[in-house]
């Protein structure tokens, strides 16, 4: 099968080419669907955090509460901590997810990247900082300061473009990134019947 790592940074437009792909009929597996669906109530995810972090990172309704989530991730060691909670979880049930591929060519769309992840492309979205951080503002209502440590958390664009094929730099309008998204799309249909 030929499967395209799809990766990049916070509010660079992920969701929007996800969706695009999954509109042509190719599936995604997408690595944060994954995290917040193993984070559900009851789920082991949901378990293993409250289990760490006690019952204060609950809403009232005893769902984790994602903002509280995110702003305790930022502070003293407990980055590491959730990492070393989900990201086992969420490599099972991606390898879990990939046997039930049924479209031709398949997405595995990820906000983290290392050497260890192998595909046959690497598509890399990227913005401008500023762009980001606006973006997220507006999505999300978020603290531009926390939007900082948010960026400066993930890896850096440099080395996030130094695993990539392909490079789209999100920076215009929706019409512009579809008609780039729709030329990385008719390549990669090209690329995976030459496999095959």
């Amino acid at each position: 099968m030929f499967i395209l790592g799809l990766t990049g940074g916070i509010a660079v437009g992920k969701t929007t080419a996800t969706n695009f792909f999954q509109k042509k009929g190719i599936e995604v597996i997408d690595a944060d669907e994954i995290s917040r669906s193993l984070q559900e109530k009851g789920e082991q995810g949901y378990l293993e955090i409250v289990k760490a972090f006690g019952e204060t990172i609950l809403d009232k309704d005893l769902n984790l509460d994602r903002a509280k989530l995110r702003t305790l991730a930022f502070k003293d060691n407990n980055k590491k901590v959730l990492e070393e909670i989900m990201h086992p979880l969420i490599g099972q049930k991606t390898l879990k997810t990939f046997k039930e591929v049924k479209s031709k060519w398949a997405i595995y769309s990820a906000p983290l990247w290392s050497e260890s992840n192998t595909f046959d492309r690497v598509l890399v979205i990227d913005a401008p900082r500023d762009k980001q951080i606006e973006r997220v503002m507006k999505r999300d209502n978020s603290d531009p300061k926390l939007i900082e440590k948010i960026i400066s958390a993930q890896i850096s664009k440099h080395e996030r473009i130094s695993y990539c094929d392909d490079l789209i730099i999100n920076d215009g309008s929706i019409d512009l990134f579809k008609a780039r998204l729709d030329f990385y799309f008719e390549m990669y249909n090209k690329k995976y019947e030459q496999k095959n």
